[in-house]
């Protein structure tokens, strides 16, 4: 298994039936115990560990972003911490073919527990058209 990503932002736009996510972002090359693999990263949560959502979506490339606001997207969040992985995302994208594109993206089928949160609060709220 390749080193996964201790934060790694997953977004995707429902547009009507589609269930699989259109934009999975990597955020940090790390071991499964959380360790980065890079030395040059700066972490923009106010804890200083981890990302915050809004910061880095806003120096994504706009060709990326499509000049959408971060929360246009429903969004979550893969963390791996001492070899356990938790997908965290928002309920509308909790569906299996979501869950089975995240862990094929970073290369988690090796990985026997991985705990899956559906997370409907604020943190994951996003814009609806």
């Amino acid at each position: 298994m390749r080193p996964e990503t201790f934060s790694q932002k997953i977004s995707a736009r429902q547009k009507h039936n589609s269930e699989t996510p259109s934009l999975i972002i990597r955020a940090v090359e790390c071991d499964m115990n959380g360790i980065s693999l890079a030395d040059d990263i700066v972490y923009s949560s106010k804890s200083g560990d981890n990302f915050n959502h809004k910061f880095e979506w806003s120096r994504y490339n706009k060709e990326v972003s499509k000049r959408k606001k971060y929360n246009y997207y429903p969004r979550g969040r893969v963390e791996i911490k001492k070899s356990k992985v938790i997908i965290f995302l928002n309920p509308d994208i909790n569906k299996e073919t979501v869950i089975g594109k995240i862990i094929e993206e970073f290369d988690l089928e090796d990985v026997k527990d991985i705990r899956i949160v559906a997370d409907g609060s604020k943190h994951y709220e996003y814009e609806i058209e």
